[in-house]
């Protein structure tokens, strides 16, 4: 079988329509050269049509002299979750004598001026990467791992929500989530799991309203949908929410409309982010364990190195961190008398 030549920098400066050096300049980053946007997207829009391996890579990946680790974070919000998956990554990397380098996109084509700089021998991913991306990887022989973020734990963590609330007496439910685009891969699996866990115990479908905000929602509106969610005739007693920033948010609206946590109105959240513990009332949440998630994208990126067995699927059970801010719903109203 005759090998297909390898695409060059000169291949990839004829398609574009430029010079080599143009092409140097783009997929190395020189931040010295001004090269126009358009210059620059025609470049890297060649480089991925001609599947280019820059040849630093190449040969370094062939050789298998390869260190290094990169973490792709694409636009992947920030939370302590994260922060803590980063760290123990970068740990038990450290541990087999590689680097991790954590790598965050911004825009399309990002990746490829990226490889022409480094060459890691895996490539692992907090979020699924588009058709290009992951045909650039392997172009280049480099073995990928896709971290699957909404899904680890959701079932378990939302099922905690549920079993607690459930437990305190709550019958009547609402669920407080996102229709933030780029958290839906956490928002849908856990709205999902947490219907299906009142489903499971026998209680009415929970109330679900998905607000705007990509970090914490606008206090004023979840004020509005507390408001209807409690004054309706059956109301709602306990509030499960997306995350801890939405929990936080609930309980400031919450204030705001002269209702007491717990007595009024329960409220869990979920994450144990790092402010759980210093809200009004102490925040009763689900944690999750990110160490738990970096080691298994370890044992993914190991099998795939051949230096280990394919691991068993990731689904840590969540931890209940029990607080101030769930307690028993109060005692129904005295029905009136016609």
């Amino acid at each position: 079988m005759t090998e297909t030549a390898r695409s060059t920098s000169t291949d990839v400066a004829r398609r574009a329509g430029v010079s080599r050096a143009t092409v140097s300049y783009v997929l190395n980053g020189r931040s010295d050269q001004s090269i126009p946007e358009p210059t620059r997207r025609r470049v890297l829009d060649a480089a991925n049509e001609l599947g280019y391996v820059p040849h630093a890579a190449s040969r370094a990946l062939r050789a298998g002299r390869s260190r290094l680790v990169l973490l792709i974070d694409a636009d992947v919000p920030w939370s302590t979750n994260i922060t803590d998956a980063e760290d123990a990554l970068t740990a038990v990397v450290a541990a087999t004598g590689r680097s991790l380098v954590v790598w965050r996109r911004h825009g399309p084509g990002d990746l490829a001026a990226t490889l022409a700089n480094l060459e890691p021998c895996v490539a692992i991913t907090l979020q699924p990467l588009d058709v290009a991306d992951v045909s650039l990887l392997a172009g280049l022989h480099i073995p990928l791992v896709t971290a699957d973020l909404g899904t680890p734990g959701a079932d378990s963590a939302t099922r905690v929500q549920l079993e607690h609330l459930a437990g305190h007496g709550h019958r009547r439910l609402g669920y407080l989530t996102t229709s933030e685009p780029s958290l839906q891969q956490f928002a849908g699996p856990r709205t999902a799991g947490f219907l299906a866990a009142a489903a499971g115990h026998g209680l009415a479908a929970p109330v679900v309203v998905a607000l705007q905000g990509a970090s914490a929602p606008d206090v004023r509106d979840v004020a509005s949908v507390l408001s209807d969610w409690t004054s309706r005739p059956d109301p709602v007693t306990a509030v499960a929410c997306f995350n801890d920033l939405h929990a936080a948010a609930c309980l400031a609206a919450a204030a705001s409309l002269g209702l007491t946590v717990p007595d009024d109105l329960a409220v869990i959240g979920l994450d144990d982010d790092d402010f759980a513990p210093f809200t009004s009332p102490a925040l009763t949440t689900v944690r999750l364990q990110p160490q738990g998630l970096a080691h298994h994208l370890w044992a993914l990126a190991t099998h795939l190195l051949d230096e280990g067995p394919e691991p068993d699927p990731f689904a840590p059970p969540g931890r209940l961190v029990e607080r101030a801010s769930v307690h028993r719903p109060p005692t129904a109203p005295t029905e009136r008398k016609p």
